[in-house]
């Protein structure tokens, strides 16, 4: 593990930036020594920065954003009102933060982009927005982790395939289950598919 030559900063940006890696880490299922590990940095380093007690340099955050497979702006979400209230419920259409869930930066090559519509990930629930270019999909494995999922199909057609089952789905259609049932998801129609998913707890591990 490498020191980082860091300075005091207690400013509400320090802070917020420590509670979206602690958030993110957690929604990975990381522990602290995991994200050290990966990160080359020391387990009290990155508690402080998680804490808003350490402002971690450029290198630092490069270093936890790789290790978390993660834009660095993710680090860094913003409003247009620049109201911290605001950011605490709300999320604005044009400052969607982008989700990306491979180490290959993002989904992109399944035809699938993903984006966060909840305000934050450090809760019991998240909301996203699917979106599945015609083709696209989730992968050519099932899914399946803990809790329950749930969905709304904005647009588009979505092919569901649940514990062995298919179903297609239309446009205002929507369904839930167990998390872990093995799913997937397809775009079988010939256009863009939107979908409204929750997922409770948070869990976006690295597919």
């Amino acid at each position: 593990m490498t020191a980082e030559p860091e300075i005091r900063n207690d400013s509400k940006e320090t802070q917020s930036v420590g509670a979206e890696i602690r958030a993110m880490r957690r929604a990975q299922n990381m522990t602290l020594s995991d994200l050290a590990q990966a990160s080359s940095l020391s387990v009290g380093f990155l508690s402080l920065v998680e804490r808003g007690q350490k402002q971690p340099s450029l290198d630092a955050l490069q270093r936890i954003s790789r290790a978390l497979s993660i834009e660095i702006g993710w680090l860094f979400p913003t409003s247009p009102s620049d109201d911290p209230l605001e950011d605490a419920y709300v999320v604005r259409k044009s400052f969607r933060r982008r989700i990306d869930y491979s180490r290959l930066s993002g989904t992109e090559y399944l035809g699938e982009v993903d984006y966060l519509l909840s305000p934050s990930i450090d809760g019991q629930l998240v909301m996203t927005m699917m979106q599945f270019s015609p083709g696209g999909h989730s992968g050519d494995n099932p899914l399946s982790h803990e809790g329950e999922e749930a969905g709304y199909v904005l647009s588009g057609q979505l092919t569901l395939e649940v514990d062995g089952h298919v179903f297609v789905l239309e446009e205002g259609d929507s369904f839930g289950f167990a998390g872990e049932k093995p799913h997937r998801y397809l775009n079988s129609g010939e256009v863009e598919l939107r979908i409204i998913l929750t997922n409770s707890p948070v869990i976006m591990q690295q597919r």
